[in-house]
């Protein structure tokens, strides 16, 4: 897992204000207009690799509060604890993804220079369907435990940072995540395969940045069948 690596101010990325989510968005999205004639087109662009190579799709079987978000997915059933000391804390993991756009067209701020951008907030916890989603504190996988054990808020200390490595690398403190059918999870980082990528982890440097980590994806054609950059 890349180390942040210096505050998110180069991106001038918008205030939380934009969209009054209760977490900001740790995951920015930044696509070349080279790849969508339309702001809608970036965001189909991001939604369906996410959705076709990561399997991150909208299956709640209940209602999901949308937390000021304009579509939601997840990955479920990933990494089974079935250790606990009490059976009843026993639980998957859901890998969660809030998706937010519309403000951004609405405000005048999808576009930056010749990328249009989209945001998501991201996050690893208890699956959704758990009496005990979303947390319980000293699973190996999502809770205060490892590098995050002395985290004060278990969500913006851990489950956020925990669903940003999964979701650009496919691994969980740095360990390969397989999926509920077998296969290994797939991490942004394999949008490299066919696209230029630039993954850029960055420490907030705002107030308003109630995160302690962030990411930038910024996704270019690839040229002359030159490699994409990994981050």
């Amino acid at each position: 897992m890349a180390p942040p690596r210096g505050p998110a101010a180069p991106f001038d990325l918008p205030p939380r204000s934009v969209f009054e989510p209760p977490s900001y968005p740790n995951v920015w999205f930044y696509v070349h207009e080279a790849l969508a004639e339309s702001h809608a087109g970036a965001v189909a662009f991001v939604t369906n690799w996410l959705r076709g190579e990561c399997g991150l799709v909208d299956d709640f079987g209940r209602y999901k509060p949308p937390e000021a978000s304009d579509a939601q997915a997840r990955l479920r059933g990933l990494q089974p604890w079935r250790q606990a000391a009490d059976p009843a804390r026993n639980h998957a993991h859901d890998l969660h993804i809030r998706y937010y756009y519309v403000a951004l067209r609405q405000r005048g701020q999808e576009r930056a220079g010749r990328y249009f951008r989209l945001a998501g907030s991201v996050h690893y916890e208890v699956e959704d369907e758990h009496p005990l989603h979303p947390y319980v504190d000293e699973c190996p996988f999502c809770g205060r435990t490892g590098e995050y054990a002395g985290a004060d808020d278990l969500f913006a200390g851990a489950h956020e940072p925990l669903g940003l490595e999964l979701l650009l690398h496919g691994t969980n403190h740095g360990r390969r995540v397989v999926r509920a059918d077998g296969r290994p999870a797939v991490g942004l980082t394999a949008l490299a395969a066919t696209h230029a990528v630039d993954i850029q982890r960055m420490r907030p440097s705002r107030p308003d940045m109630n995160i302690v980590d962030l990411a930038v994806v910024v996704i270019d054609p690839k040229i002359g069948g030159a490699p994409g950059h990994g981050g």
